[in-house]
Parts: structure tokens; sequence; C-alpha cells
């Protein structure tokens, strides 16, 4: 019996093995290094010092003295604060499930209906979300502008005759201000279910077909149910977004009349930049943040954190 001899030159004793994998490990998280920087230099500093001048408020003279929680006591008792968080209310019912019901028939209309111009239509519907939010505060402005403005040009033919912009009425403000909302935004939804539609399984529509399911029918039972995970992610983004709402409103109300239009961007703007109270402001974004992430953590609770279609498992 011969007994074959392991040449030196081909045995890796297994502790260098280790030696090697030990070295290795730390150059990995140098990956990383840049991206951490980032966050740590660009939202982790800032929120930590929006958290320590939420806890300061100025004397007359316009030194900084120490408050406690006594700014957070006066703005959650403010009646200001309260309008605009009704405001804000109103603005996330209605702009997030109109926009996702929107989007998700443009989306299915296009994708189940359309061949040639089918590029042409998305591109049509997507192209407010890539839009200036300027130039869409100064066409919005016309088009609700009294006398002159499309809007005013449909409702003379049923009698209504504007005497001021919806904008400057205190009861139409903020549902003006939603209207361009959704009108900017519900290519995004669209683009979102677009994506979906494209994973759908063609093996479980033609099932359904076979079932007898068609049009509104297979819509509803079949492929609104599949497309749960695109609804999900927008409905997180979309509360996100309710909270980041800022330029629409700055561009085209500043948050008038009288507070009608008024949201947390808005709010917070005025009382850091235009009032000075840097503590204030502070505190409202402090809030802001505390909000988005109970409503995140709820949501990814109770709806899953599933952004895409869960992959099937292998028998």
């Amino acid at each position: 019996m011969s007994v074959r001899m392991i040449s030196d030159s081909s045995y890796t004793p297994v502790s260098r093995i280790h030696r090697r994998s030990r070295f290795k490990v730390p150059g990995l998280y140098l990956f990383a290094l840049p991206a951490t920087l980032l966050f740590v230099v660009f939202i982790g500093y800032p929120i930590l010092w929006v958290m320590g001048q939420s806890l300061y408020s100025k004397t007359q003279d316009g030194a900084p003295i120490f408050a406690g929680l006594s700014n957070y006591y006066a703005v959650l008792t403010d009646p200001s604060f309260l309008t605009v968080a009704r405001n804000m209310l109103l603005w996330g019912l209605i702009t997030v499930p109109v926009q996702m019901l929107i989007g998700g028939m443009i989306a299915y209309f296009i994708e189940r209906h359309t061949t040639r111009l089918r590029g042409f239509f998305r591109t049509m519907f997507f192209l407010p979300v890539v839009t200036s939010v300027s130039v869409i505060s100064l066409v919005w402005v016309q088009i609700y502008a009294p006398y002159y403005g499309i809007a005013q040009e449909y409702l003379k033919h049923v009698g209504i005759i504007m005497s001021t912009s919806p904008i400057g009425d205190a009861r139409m403000a903020i549902y003006a201000l939603i209207l361009v909302n959704i009108w900017q935004w519900t290519g995004f939804s669209m683009l979102m279910y677009i994506a979906g539609i494209a994973n759908l399984p063609t093996e479980v529509l033609d099932a359904a077909k076979v079932d007898g399911a068609s049009g509104w029918r297979l819509a509803v039972h079949v492929v609104v149910p599949m497309l749960a995970p695109a609804t999900k992610s927008l409905l997180l983004l979309g509360v996100i977004g309710t909270l980041q709402t800022f330029p629409i409103v700055h561009l085209m109300t500043g948050g008038g009349p009288n507070r009608a239009s008024e949201v947390f961007g808005t709010f917070i703007f005025k009382q850091s930049f235009v009032l000075g109270d840097t503590g204030g402001g502070s505190t409202l974004s402090v809030i802001v943040l505390a909000v988005a992430l109970i409503l995140s953590l709820v949501q990814i609770v109770f709806l899953g954190a599933q952004l895409t279609p869960a992959k099937k498992e292998q028998p």
C-alpha cells in the first residue's frame, strides 16, 4: 500500500486561512465608509443639531437660553399648529388614495389596451412629475385666475363666475392645491403600477381568463391583489411625501390666506427664517420627524416592508 504525500507547496495551513479572512473583513467596511460619512455629515449631524436647538429659545436681545420642553408645549398648544395639522391630514387622506387610484387605472389602461402609442402615453402622463415646480405653479395660477382663467372658461358654461381665485379663498385654497398636487404626482403612481404589471406572471392571468375573468373583473379580482407590493410602496412614499410638502404651497399661496393652506413645510420655514424663531422651527421639525417615523413604522409593521413580489420557494 502506497501513501501519497501532500507537497508543502499545495498545502495551506488552516491558521493562515483564518488570518487572511481576518485581514479581509475590515477592508470590506471601507466600501461603506463614503456612504457612512455622507449620512453622518448631511443627515445625522443636522438631525442632532435641530434636536439640540429645539431645547433653546431666544431672549429679546437674541441670546439663546435653555428652555427645555417649553418649546414643545408652546407649539402643541398653538391654534396655528392645529390648523396646519388639519391641513396635512386632509392633504394625506385625499392625495395619496386618489393618486394611487387614478395612477393604477391609467397604468392598467396603457399596459392592456395600447400598443403603438404606449410610450407616448407613458411620457405624457409622467411629464408633470419631472416638470419644474415653478413652472407648474405659474401655469396653475393662470388656470385658477378669475374672469380669464381656463377654469373660469369651463365654469361659465354652468353659470358660475369666479370673483376670486380658488387659491385666494380661505375655504377652497387647500383643495385647490391638493388638485394641483394630484395632477403633478399621479404619473409617479402610474409608473410604479406599470412596473408591477410588467412583472405579473402571465400564467396566472391566462388561467384567470380561462376561468372567465375579463375586463374590470380581471383587474379588480386578479391584478389589484397581485399589485399589493406596489400599493404598499406608494402608501409609504405618499405619507412621507405629504409631510415633506413645501414648494407648491410656498410658490402658489405661501400658506395663506390666513393659514388656510399652511402645511408643515411652510410653517417651519416662516418660524425659522421669517420670524427668526430657530427654537420654534426646530421644535416643529422634530415633531414632523417623529410623526414620519411613527407612521412609517406603523405601515411597516401592519402592511409589511416588502417592496417587490416575493420569490417563489424552490421545491
